[in-house]
C-alpha cells in the first residue's frame, strides 16, 4: 500500500488516489495489474479499484478487452502529428496491416473481375 493512499490530510476518496497512482505508472501499451491484485496490494475493495479504473477509462487513458486485460493507451497528443497523420508506432503498425489486407482484397477482386470478363 502506498503512503499517498493512507495520507490522512488527503480529503479525496481512495479511488481517486488510486487513479492518481495508476496514472503516475502510465506507460503506453503496458498492461495494468488485475483488479484483484491491485485490491490486495492496496488493501481496498475490488469495487474501489474498478472505480479508479473507470476514471482512467473516462479520461481515455486505458482500454480493456475481455479476456486480454486492461492496457494504457497512447495519449491522444501522442497519436498524431499536427497534420493529423498518426505517429504512434502501434497505430502505424495497425494501419500497415490494414493496408496490406486491403491490397490483398483488391488483388483478389481484380482477379475475379478479370475471370468474369473472359
Amino acid at each position: 500500500m502506498t503512503d499517498r493512499l493512507m495520507d490522512p490530510d488527503d480529503p479525496r476518496p481512495v479511488y481517486l488516489r488510486i487513479a492518481d497512482e495508476l496514472r503516475r505508472a502510465y506507460q503506453p501499451g503496458v498492461q495494468l495489474p488485475s483488479v484483484p491484485k491491485v485490491s490486495e496490494e492496496w488493501g481496498v475493495a475490488r469495487e474501489t479499484v474498478r472505480s479508479a479504473i473507470d476514471v482512467l477509462r473516462n479520461e481515455g487513458l486505458i482500454v480493456s478487452w475481455q479476456g486480454r486485460g486492461t492496457f494504457y493507451r497512447s495519449r491522444p497528443a501522442d497519436d498524431t502529428s499536427e497534420s493529423g497523420i498518426p505517429t504512434n508506432p502501434v497505430v502505424l503498425q495497425q494501419l500497415d496491416a490494414i493496408m496490406n489486407r486491403l491490397d490483398t482484397f483488391e488483388a483478389r477482386l481484380t482477379a475475379i473481375e478479370s475471370a468474369r470478363h473472359r
